[in-house]
């Protein structure tokens, strides 16, 4: 009993390492790119869908690895901190899935495999330095979302300006949502030093900047829908369903004063953000 009980919490110790969750939203990302492009389906969108999600468990992997100390304070319940994962078995998850990822993305082309590569080690500087330098940090892990969308219209064959708007609406949606968590991890982070977008502004602030990303991120939501880039689902699913949440979002983000309400603003604007990438996804389809 006593060692299926341990084998289940390393199980669940490396599905909370790896964050399932965001590896999902990063093959949604890659088939919005690809079926905006090509509706046909082919051993590369398969591959394409491979790529990201692994590169980007790497990167939860690798940033779990080097957090684990002010996790011990933000979120103790994290694998490392918790005794599931040790620090060990983290770095070796980072280095497998990285080597596994960037091989794979050689069936795809040059530049696929460039920026399998280029992220890979991206998010290791990330883990390791960029996350303390604020938003810098910010910034890249917002380009790694939006580079989901780019990376499957490349494998689909081309970079079309449909697919270019759709990224933009990603990455200033993310690095709202990276801002507002850098409110809910306060805490930690100034224990430990690290410049976030929070502790340089202070909350208020933070909260207002947070506010800007979502509303530019709502603005450029309504450019494909008024420019007849999309179609119908698209304008349901994100001008009519997600919008309005980035909008109320904002106004929330201005509102914020403890740790729990940032929490709830960042699910808010995940939520926002499934919905638009929902709405992205299926609108190909039906055109």
């Amino acid at each position: 009993m006593g060692i299926s009980m341990e084998g289940g919490g390393k199980i669940s110790g490396l599905l909370q390492l790896f964050r399932p969750k965001n590896a999902v939203m990063s093959v949604l990302g890659v088939l919005v790119g690809w079926l905006n492009v090509s509706q046909s389906f082919t051993s590369e969108l398969l591959v394409a869908c491979l790529v990201p999600p692994l590169i980007l468990m790497a990167g939860n992997a690798i940033n779990d690895y080097f957090d684990a100390p002010i996790d011990a304070i933000n979120k103790p319940e994290r694998p490392i901190p918790s005794g599931r994962v040790s620090e060990r078995e983290a770095l070796i998850s980072y280095l497998v899935l990285s080597a596994i990822g960037v091989v794979i993305s050689l069936h795809l082309g040059v530049e696929e495999f460039l920026i399998a590569l280029a992220f890979s080690i991206a998010w290791y500087a990330y883990a390791k330095w960029l996350k303390a330098m604020g938003l810098v940090g910010n910034i890249l892990v917002s380009l790694g979302v939006a580079f989901t969308l780019l990376f499957g219209a490349l494998a689909a064959g081309r970079v079309n300006s449909r697919v270019v708007a759709f990224s933009s609406i990603a990455f200033t949606s993310n690095l709202a949502r990276e801002v507002v968590k850098t409110i809910e991890d306060l805490e930690g982070d100034a224990t430990y030093g690290l410049r976030t977008v929070a502790i340089t502004l202070g909350v208020e602030r933070a909260g207002i900047f947070a506010a800007i990303l979502s509303l530019l991120s709502s603005l450029l939501a309504l450019v494909p829908a008024i420019s007849s880039m999309a179609g119908l689902l698209y304008l349901i699913l994100t001008v009519i369903v997600s919008v309005p949440l980035l909008v109320y979002s904002a106004y929330l983000s201005t509102k914020i004063e403890r740790k729990e309400e940032a929490g709830r603003v960042s699910s808010l604007l995940k939520i926002s953000m499934l919905l638009g990438i929902l709405g992205m996804l299926l609108d190909p389809l039906v055109r």
